[in-house]
């Protein structure tokens, strides 16, 4: 649900990202930007512009030592598992950051028939009839829809444990998901 992301060139010190800041740079996160749009879109190429740009202000002996203020700091670990579970009951647009944020890995998850599945590539969809949450409302080539609390979810790319990552609605069709299925029981 961020609206923001960006990077930090730190001068190197015995922790992690602990160092003075030489540089940061800030870009915005659209509403539909996954992890990985993000990344290789986006902050990549940041990454290596400003990796240049700090080599140039050393170069030039323009060095700021931006103290952090430990009072804001925060660290993010990886993301793992137990992070990208999917709980159905949870709003609408909260299932799909998480979905958006867990794109490309690990990949948010739930299950069908007990079966884990990875959710990738999905789509916010408006409030619908009053539905359990984690119920398929629809299925079709182009994926599945669940229902969630507010709203619900187009799933439109999928991936089960030892196998790549497909289309949804070519999943749907080999598992014989259907309207009425739950999802995450």
């Amino acid at each position: 649900g961020e609206t923001e992301t960006g990077l930090t060139i730190f001068w190197p010190d015995d922790g992690l990202d602990t160092g003075p800041i030489l540089l940061q740079k800030r870009v915005p996160i659209g509403p539909d930007d996954t992890l990985g749009s993000l990344y290789f879109g986006q902050l990549f190429p940041l990454g290596v512009e400003a990796m240049v740009e700090s080599v140039d202000l050393v170069r030039r002996g323009e060095t700021p030592r931006i103290e952090q203020d430990e009072t804001q700091a925060t660290y993010e670990g990886w993301c793992k598992d137990e992070d990208s579970q999917i709980d159905w009951q949870r709003p609408a647009e909260q299932i799909y950051n998480l979905v958006r944020g867990s794109n490309p890995r690990p990949g948010a998850h739930t299950t069908h028939h007990g079966e884990m599945i990875r959710l990738f590539d999905s789509e916010l969809l408006p409030p619908g009839p009053d539905i359990e949450p984690g119920t398929v409302t629809s299925v079709s080539d182009e994926g599945f829809e669940v229902a969630a609390s507010g709203g619900g979810l187009r799933v439109k790319r999928v991936q089960v444990p030892g196998q790549r990552k497909v289309a949804a609605g070519e999943w749907s069709t080999s598992v014989g998901l259907q309207a009425g299925d739950l999802l995450g029981r």
